[in-house]
């Protein structure tokens, strides 16, 4: 067995200990993915092992200064392995975006129809699609807009600025999971930390958010949509969207199926499913598991930048939260009410120039959280402050230079992460800024 078979491993031990409910099995999922990042280590990007070391650092002061209790490290390794297995059992979705020809023609038919109405379906397509697949979604339709685009005769130029607008596009659709769908890791944290923050409450404000972020992007983006449709020149019908429809709805159903008979939540069951369900379809048309087992390693190494960051955030975040004196703040903010209203624009603002500065946003997710629960224990109205987190949260997927969303978007790009995150999300985070913060403060007038 090679080093790289490690991944694929790992995930089959992450996905054992979902469905079994057998916590070793995680814990021999992160040892598997700890020898495969220990021995290519050297091979990751330049933020990654920056990263790495930061969260390294970070673990050893805490053993050294706070001595955790024996019960954390279990938690720790759990998280790591189910973090990371997300990127990468999910990301197979761009195995059989090769090889379906009807997922070729998804931007054919995106790219139809009314000018009017051309963004906001595009970005509404990419966020249904990423609320289960999650990181998923980002392979599957930059993997098949590639493999789209090389079919005309396109100049470099068209191309690249064909890419840019998709997926631009692609990438705000993206950001609207954490605020509106109920298998986002946002919604998943804040509920879990604070029962009574449910989706079904959180949602309104979510829904409220994303409508302001689809109409600052509408006008700007559109005009590079129509451009790549002009250019393109094909006014063909696109072939198979009744079969794909049809297979999208059956995998949906599925999903929904195995997340209502057991106790695993959508998006668990898609981690589980869209394994299963791509490598039985290469088993069907490779003949060969060996090929098989392969193809899927090498698509986890290609992606092995992307899972490492997942996992160093899940450990960075785990660590910060159990020796943080977040019972000791939160006591502090709760002396005056118009803390409550301060703490999220903070939230809103320091998630995502953290982000900018490298730190994951889900490490930030985690610790804000954390201290909401220790608020709402208190007795304090947390629902602003939880606006804020979900809403800095989404700004900062597409904002970070150094978030998973932005490394697959440049990996297939071609651009620098910089230019993804800055040059071309920098003025739309400008302008929706500030009707994010009227948001916050009506919801603080409507909460008093």
């Amino acid at each position: 067995m090679t080093p790289a078979w490690l991944l694929p491993l790992g995930v089959v031990l992450e996905l054992g200990a979902l469905l079994g409910h057998v916590p070793p099995l995680s814990w021999a999922a992160a040892l598997a993915f700890g020898v495969y990042f220990l021995l290519y280590f050297q091979r990751l990007n330049p933020y990654p092992r920056w990263l790495g070391m930061v969260t390294l650092a970070v673990l050893v002061a805490a053993v050294w200064f706070a001595r955790p209790e024996a019960s954390l490290w279990p938690k720790l390794a759990s998280s790591v392995a189910y973090y990371t297995s997300f990127l990468g059992a999910l990301g197979l979705m761009q195995l059989l975006a090769q090889r379906l020809p009807q997922l070729r023609e998804l931007h054919k038919a995106l790219l139809s129809g009314s000018k009017v109405v051309l963004y906001p379906r595009y970005v509404l397509a990419a966020g249904s699609i990423g609320s289960i697949l999650n990181f998923g979604m980002m392979n599957l339709l930059c993997g098949t807009l590639t493999d789209h685009l090389k079919r005309y005769p396109l100049s470099d130029e068209q191309r690249r600025a064909g890419l840019r607008s998709v997926m631009v596009t692609t990438l705000r659709g993206f950001a609207l999971v954490p605020l509106l769908a109920p298998t986002s890791v946002t919604i998943a944290i804040i509920s879990r930390e604070m029962p009574e923050q449910s989706w079904s409450t959180m949602v309104p404000y979510g829904a409220v958010a994303a409508l302001m972020m689809i109409v600052v992007g509408w006008r700007r983006e559109t005009t590079g949509l129509l451009a790549l449709r002009d250019n393109i020149g094909d006014t063909s019908k696109a072939d198979g969207m009744p079969q794909l429809l049809i297979g999208s709805l059956l995998g949906l159903g599925a999903i929904g199926l195995l997340a209502s008979v057991t106790d695993l939540s959508a998006s668990q069951a898609a981690m589980v499913l869209v394994p299963a369900g791509v490598v039985s379809y290469l088993l069907w048309r490779e003949r060969s598991p060996r090929t098989v087992v392969e193809e899927v390693a090498g698509n986890m190494v290609s992606m092995h930048n992307e899972m490492f960051i997942f996992g160093c955030a899940a450990l960075l975040g785990g660590v910060l939260g159990a020796v943080a004196p977040l019972e000791e703040i939160a006591a502090w903010l709760a002396q005056e009410p118009k803390y409550n209203v301060l703490l999220a624009i903070g939230t809103l603002f320091s998630t995502i120039v953290l982000a900018v500065l490298g730190l994951a946003p889900i490490v930030s997710l985690s610790l804000t959280a954390g201290l909401l629960a220790q608020l709402a224990h208190l007795g304090v109205p947390i629902m602003t402050p939880a606006v804020g987190l979900m809403c800095g949260f989404s700004l900062a997927m597409i904002f970070s230079p150094f978030g998973p969303s932005t490394l697959i978007l440049s990996r297939y790009s071609g651009e620098s992460p910089y230019r993804v995150a800055f040059g071309w999300n920098g003025r739309f985070v400008a302008s929706v800024m500030p009707l994010l913060l009227l948001l916050i403060f009506f919801t603080y007038w409507q909460q008093s």
